[in-house]
């Protein structure tokens, strides 16, 4: 699978806006490094019209308190960490588990930034341009032995927070659920509430999501996990 990355950068010259595009092809979207590798590929191809300087990271990524949270890590790096791609070309970059494998399953975060190229100055000499920065944050999983036998178990129940419902989904099992397509009621009054992806719950977190304003239980819910459906049983 690969992620087309569209990164606009803003030109504020005189009072007419100019606008400058660069495209940013990355896969695979779902890389992992199992207990028997040290590193894995990641692909960045340039399908702009202009050279892109990319920094790559990993971040460490945890759940706590309904949010997710990223920091530093060491125990993740990238090769090349920063890469300038010409457009039509691609580039191999190598992430690398540093140290032994996990016990279980760990996530982090791999991080690929933009840098903002070099604002050009004005006829008085003042740089008058306005850089935005795209980011693209893509989950790694790390396994140590025996990941075959790692799976989710997922608690789910309606809580109701400042007037408005919520589905919040538990992990208490080893490895993390990969939450798609969200949806409520049955047969013909199916609706889904969201599509595509709607997030990731950690081994031992607990997240939520908004229900519509006219949910009422006890109203099926269905959820894609790891690219299964499941029909969540719903508890008070």
């Amino acid at each position: 699978m690969c992620f087309r990355l569209i990164a606009a950068v803003a030109a504020f010259a005189s009072p007419s806006l100019a606008h400058a595009q660069s495209a940013i092809v990355l896969w695979p979207t779902d890389p992992r490094i199992v207990a028997t590798e040290q590193a894995t590929a990641l692909w960045l191809e340039n399908h702009g019209k202009e050279p892109v300087t990319l920094q790559i990271r990993a971040q460490d990524w945890t759940q706590a308190g309904g949010a997710n949270q990223e920091g530093p890590t060491q125990a993740v790096i990238s090769s090349p960490p920063i890469a300038t791609i010409a457009p039509g070309e691609r580039q191999l970059v190598r992430v690398i588990r540093r140290g032994s494998a996990p016990v279980g399953e760990k996530a982090y975060r791999l991080l690929v930034d933009e840098l903002p190229k070099p604002a050009p100055a004005t006829e008085g000499g003042v740089a008058a341009r306005l850089s935005v920065q795209m980011r693209y944050s893509l989950p790694l999983f790390t396994y140590g032995e025996a990941a075959d036998g790692l799976t989710p178990q997922l608690r789910s129940a309606v809580r109701l927070v400042d007037g408005k419902r919520w589905i919040e989904i538990s992990n208490s099992g080893s490895r993390h659920a990969r939450l798609t397509d969200l949806r409520v009621g049955s047969g013909a009054a199916v609706r889904t509430v969201q599509a595509g992806l709607v997030g990731y719950v950690l081994p031992g977190a607990t997240m939520r999501w908004p229900l519509p304003d006219d949910f009422v239980a006890p109203a099926p819910i269905t959820i894609g996990v790891n690219g299964a459906d499941l029909s969540l049983s719903i508890s008070a």
